[in-house]
């Protein structure tokens, strides 16, 4: 690495796949929704199991429950 290159954003020594899609998804303009045959009530109900969880949350779980409350913005079953 050269001076010249910028400092990545994220913590390079811990690896968030899920928690970098989330963050790209709640910062962007995006598209995505659910398909056809997915039921956003289900998705709701993970949502809420999570967050009303007395058990903690691992940070890829946490990512998940941000995803899916993204893909729930362009749902029209709101």
């Amino acid at each position: 690495m050269n001076d010249d290159t910028p400092t990545p954003d994220s913590d390079p020594d811990h690896l968030d796949p899920a928690g970098d899609v989330a963050d790209l998804l709640e910062e962007t303009h995006h598209e995505i929704q659910l398909a056809d045959e997915q039921d956003p009530a289900q998705l709701r109900e993970f949502i809420e199991t999570v967050e009303n969880s007395d058990e903690p949350v691992d940070p890829g779980t946490h990512a998940v429950v941000r995803i899916a409350r993204e893909m729930l913005v362009h749902t029209d079953d709101e």
